[in-house]
C-alpha cells in the first residue's frame, strides 16, 4: 500500500512540475551595466534595461524598455531613453504576421524624438534548440521631431523595414544574439545592429557583453550619423 501511494505521490509531483513549465508563458531579462558611448556622446555610464516576453501560441508579445543618463561636471553629458512594444501572430509553423510600435528620445542625436509603426510578415528560417533565425519585413510610418528647427526640418514619412535576429545557444550556458534592422524612407534610413554574448554566471545571473551601431543617414548639421556602444552589464533572467 506505502508503494502505491508514494507512486502516487511521485507522478501526482511530475505532473504537477511538468503543468508549471507548460504554463510559464512570461519571461524576460533585466540588465544593469556600464556603457561606453561614441560618436554624438563621447561618454562612460551606467544602463539599463528591462525585456518582456509573453508567448502563447500562436501568439508572442514583446515590450522593451532602456534607459542611460549621465553628468560631467555638473551638466548633462548623455540623455537617452527608448522603448518599443511588438504583436507577433504565427499563421503557420514558419511564418507569422507583426505589428511593432516604438519610441526614442536621444538629447545628443539632433532629434528630439523618433516614433515608428509597422506591420507586416516574418519567417521562421530556422527552429531549433540550438539555433533561431527570423527574417521580416514591413512597411509604416516614421514621425521625427527636430531638436533645433531652424538647422533642421521634422520628418514624417512611409517607411519600409527589413530586419533578421539569429540566436545560437552554443553551449549550455552561453548564447550569441545578433540582430541587423534597417528602416528606409524617402527622407532618411536608419539601421541598427546589436551583437551580444551572454554567459551564465550562477543560476539566473549572467554576464553580457554588447556591441550597438546606429547609422542615420540624413542628419542635423554638427551631429554624427554613426553612434556606437559597448555594453558590459549583469542580466538577471526570468
Amino acid at each position: 500500500m506505502k508503494y502505491r501511494l508514494l507512486g502516487i505521490a511521485i507522478a501526482l509531483a511530475s505532473s504537477s512540475a511538468f503543468a508549471e513549465e507548460e504554463t510559464k508563458i512570461w519571461s524576460g531579462d533585466i540588465d544593469f551595466g556600464y556603457t561606453n558611448l561614441t560618436g554624438n556622446t563621447e561618454e562612460t555610464t551606467t544602463s539599463g534595461k528591462i525585456h518582456v516576453l509573453r508567448e502563447s501560441a500562436p501568439w508572442k508579445y514583446v515590450a522593451h524598455f532602456e534607459s542611460l543618463y549621465s553628468e560631467s561636471n555638473d551638466e548633462k553629458s548623455a540623455e537617452r531613453w527608448g522603448a518599443y512594444t511588438r504583436l507577433e501572430y504565427n499563421f503557420t509553423d514558419k511564418n507569422y504576421v507583426f505589428g511593432r510600435v516604438s519610441y526614442d528620445e536621444d538629447k545628443f542625436s539632433g532629434y528630439d524624438s523618433q516614433s515608428t509603426a509597422t506591420v507586416g510578415l516574418g519567417w521562421n528560417i530556422i527552429d531549433s534548440e540550438e539555433m533561431d533565425w527570423d527574417l521580416e519585413g514591413g512597411a509604416g510610418y516614421r514621425s521625427a521631431k527636430v531638436e533645433d528647427p531652424l538647422i533642421a526640418e521634422d520628418e514624417e514619412e512611409v517607411i519600409y523595414r527589413l530586419s533578421t535576429l539569429f540566436k545560437w545557444q552554443f553551449s549550455p550556458t552561453a548564447s550569441f544574439v545578433q540582430l541587423l534592422s534597417t528602416e528606409i524612407g524617402e527622407e532618411n534610413t536608419i539601421s541598427l545592429s546589436e551583437s551580444a554574448v551572454k554567459v551564465q554566471v550562477i543560476g539566473q545571473v549572467s554576464l553580457k557583453v554588447s556591441y550597438i551601431v546606429k547609422h542615420t543617414e540624413e542628419v542635423p548639421v554638427g551631429i554624427e550619423d554613426t553612434d556606437t556602444e559597448t555594453v558590459v552589464s549583469v542580466t538577471y533572467s526570468f
